[in-house]
This record gives structure tokens, C-alpha cells and sequence, in this order.
């Protein structure tokens, strides 16, 4: 049965034929300065740049392992990313398929967005902020903040990552709400402290650890009834353009229990758990299998110690783990 290779999208095209180019030095001054404001235009032209960035990083790795097999070089525009996409790079126990779910699951956009943040934090780092207007801002891993203060509002930009906000009171001085908009949502402090974090394709998450919160998503098909929420302390929910607003069994301190160096998991499937552990260490960890992805763990891991709290978690799922350049396989 043969079965047609899907298209390739044209930004993913675009951006795998800058990243090409640039790496191999073959663009001009003015082709670079033409790369950055293609780079700046859409935050989805910086995301498909750093894919193809990470994943011609990772091919030149693989290529050094025992087993690289060279496969046939196609023609045509997009032939760097098409040989990257359909052909096998590695023999033996299912290489190929590893090296592709690499490829489509890798980190979102961060060197590039990093540029033009106020503020932004590593692997595993945390940092303390205090802004002018006396608000505090706790940013947790690899989290990129943005300030755009202006005369009506106070408003951040989470565009990556997460951080626990205590904002600045509004008084007869300062009138200005203090709001954080990220991707999907802006939420707007009716309190004193809560959590928003960023995940992919517009969704995220916002924890109420003292007072309350106004959560209202952007660009979204439901109903403004729908869109909106209240939320009360010790309360946290996701929100998505999709699903919209949905409650979470997950309490605002253990989302925000990266502020004191742990990772708490409570009974949550295993593929979750990676997506959590990907927050917060280099590398991309994957779960092979629907049924193991599925099954439920519970942990309070160390973020100092995660390479020995992924063998502790392959323990209670029964499950082994295999080492490979920039992935971790659970399988």
C-alpha cells in the first residue's frame, strides 16, 4: 500500500530554507536582515524557525551514531526538510520513527523570542523580579516576560513558560489594572497573587493562591459566557481556544511548587508527566505507546535530580528507558 507523503507547510518550507542557508553562512547582509524581519513578522515564522534550527542540530548528532544510514537525497524546494521528514536515518528498533516524533515535539520557539523579552530565564532557573510600579514577578524555567505599561493599563506578556505575579495594589495613585496576557488568554488581577503559565497552540493554565482572578480567552468560537471566568482562591483551571475554560484537579501550589525546587505529580498519566518534566530540563522526554502514556503515576521530584526522577517514574510504570542525543525514550 503506498501512501502519499503530506505537504509540507509553507511556513515550515520558508523556514527550513532560512535556517539551511544561514547555517551553512550562505546568506548576504542584507538576506540576514531580510531573515529577521521575516523571523519578527509572526511569532508562528520564529516557532517553525527554531524547529528546523533544532532539528538540523539534531541530525548532525545523529548522523555521528553507530547504524547512520545516508539516505537518498530528494530534489526540488524543501528537500533539506522532506529528507528529514520521510526518510529513515537510522537502522534498527524503530530509529526513524524516534527521530521524527523528535522533530514534532520539540521545545517551542525560544532564542528567537528571547531577543526581544524584557526578561527570560534557562533551564531550571528562576528569577526575582520587581517591576516599576512595585509589582513582583517570580519567573519560573525557560519563561520569556515582555512589559507594555501604558496610560490605561498594566499589561505583561507571558509568551513562554510560566511565573507566580503579585502585583502592585491599585489605588487613588495607581488606577491601572495589572493585567498578564498570554497566547490564549489575558488575566486580570482582582488579588494579590496567582500563577499563569503558557503552553502550546494558545493554552495554559492560571492558579488563584490568594484572592481572585478575571480569566478571558482571545480568539476563541465559544460564547461569551463560555470565555470567561471568576476565578477564586485556592482555585486553578485550563484554558484553550478549543476546550475553553476547564477546571483542574491540580491545586495553584502544587502548580506553582517550582518556587521551591520540586515537581509535584498526583496521579497523572505519564505522558503529562513528560509534558511537565519538559519544562524544566534540557532535552525532550518522550512515551512511547498509548497504554503507557496512560498510565498513572504520582511523584514529588527534585527539579535538581530530574535524570533520576525519570528512572524512578519508569520503575512505577514498569516501564525502560533508552538515552539518545537530545531525547529520552520511555518505552
Amino acid at each position: 500500500m503506498n501512501v502519499s507523503p503530506q505537504p509540507i507547510d509553507p511556513v515550515e518550507r520558508k523556514a527550513a530554507d532560512w535556517v539551511l542557508r544561514h547555517r551553512q553562512g550562505q546568506l548576504s547582509a542584507r538576506e540576514q536582515q531580510a531573515f529577521r524581519r521575516w523571523l519578527a513578522a509572526d511569532p508562528a515564522h520564529a516557532a517553525a524557525a527554531e524547529r528546523a534550527d533544532r532539528a538540523w542540530q539534531a541530525t548532525g548528532q545523529l548522523k555521528q551514531r553507530p547504524g547512520y544510514v545516508r539516505p537518498p537525497r530528494p530534489s526540488g524546494p524543501g528537500a533539506w526538510l522532506q529528507s528529514l521528514l520521510h526518510a529513515p536515518l537510522l537502522t534498527g528498533s524503530g530509529m526513524a520513527a524516534l527521530a521524527l516524533g523528535c522533530w514534532l515535539l520539540l521545545a517551542p520557539p525560544f532564542w528567537v523570542q528571547s531577543l526581544g523579552s524584557d526578561y527570560h530565564t534557562g533551564f531550571g532557573e528562576t528569577r526575582q523580579i520587581t517591576l516599576a510600579d512595585g509589582s513582583q514577578v517570580e519567573l519560573g524555567s525557560r519563561s520569556l516576560l515582555t512589559l507594555a505599561y501604558d496610560e490605561q493599563t498594566r499589561l505583561v506578556r507571558l509568551t513562554h513558560g510560566e511565573a507566580v505575579f503579585t502585583p502592585a495594589p491599585v489605588t487613588e495613585q495607581e488606577r491601572r489594572p495589572f493585567t498578564v496576557q498570554a497566547p490564549g488568554a489575558t488575566i486580570t488581577a482582582r488579588g494579590t497573587r496567582y500563577l499563569v503559565g503558557v503552553g502550546a497552540d494558545r493554552d495554559g493554565w492560571v492558579g488563584v493562591l490568594q484572592h481572585r482572578v478575571e480569566v478571558n480567552l482571545v480568539h476563541h468560537e465559544l460564547d461569551d459566557m463560555a470565555a470567561c471566568a471568576l476565578l477564586e482562591q485556592g482555585n486553578s483551571l485550563r484554558f484553550g481556544p478549543k476546550q475553553g475554560l476547564v477546571p483542574l484537579a491540580v491545586s495553584p501550589e502544587e502548580l506553582a511548587s517550582w518556587q521551591d525546587g520540586r515537581l509535584v505529580l498526583r496521579r497523572e498519566t505519564l505522558a503529562d508527566a513528560a509534558v511537565r518534566i519538559n519544562r524544566y530540563r534540557p532535552g525532550l522526554v518522550l512515551v512511547k505507546g498509548e497504554a503507557l502514556r496512560n498510565v498513572r503515576v504520582s511523584a514529588v521530584m527534585r527539579l535538581d535530580n530530574l535524570d533520576d526522577a525519570l528512572k524512578h517514574l519508569a520503575v512505577q510504570a514498569r516501564a525502560r528507558i533508552i538515552e539518545l542525543p537530545g531525547l529520552t525514550l520511555i518505552y
